[in-house]
């Protein structure tokens, strides 16, 4: 019994002298390094920056990997504005539609990265009037994209949030 007891102390007293000694230290603990993916677009850019935007485009076409660009104008990462633009051009009519869609229904919850993503040509899958169109769309999704867009106050959008809002104000056609 005695054996045990001067055991326990023995061990309390090392680990308050350990825990003694970790204090003592001049400089302080660091921190474990966490290392995040890079998103979507950031890595279709780096493609696009390195291989080239018709590259980037046929490996997405052989890779089936467009999910990869809908999901970055989706979740509305900040890239995407600068990777739209340059495989919009490159992409087959079917894509470039689901793209359009994927930007349309991003619209009330990141409108300056869709906006952004936008060209004021008269383009008629990426121009801010074809994107901002209500056509096909549900008045909800009106009502909400009208309430982001105006929420806006960047004055590098100025231009395409008031041709967004006369498209999202404009008739809805049938």
């Amino acid at each position: 019994m005695r054996l045990a007891r001067f055991s326990a102390l023995l061990l309390l007293l090392a680990g308050t002298a350990g825990a003694f000694s970790l204090t003592l230290q001049d400089r302080p603990l660091q921190a474990v390094p966490h290392q995040t993916p890079d998103s979507s677009s950031t890595q279709l850019l780096h493609m696009i920056e390195t291989d080239g935007a018709r590259q980037t485009a046929e490996t997405l076409n052989k890779t089936h990997k467009w999910s990869e660009v809908r999901q970055a104008v989706s979740s509305g990462q900040p890239d995407s504005a600068r990777v739209i633009p340059a495989l919009m051009p490159l992409a087959d009519p079917s894509t470039a539609r689901s793209l359009r869609l994927a930007l349309r229904y991003a619209l009330p919850t990141h409108p300056a990265a869709v906006l952004a993503s936008t060209t004021q040509a008269k383009d008629p899958n990426f121009s801010t009037q074809a994107v901002c169109s209500p056509e096909g769309m549900p008045r909800s999704w009106r009502i909400r994209a009208r309430q982001a867009v105006m929420a806006m106050h960047d004055i590098h959008f100025s231009v395409r949030a008031d041709t967004c809002l006369k498209a999202l104000d404009g008739p809805l056609t049938p």
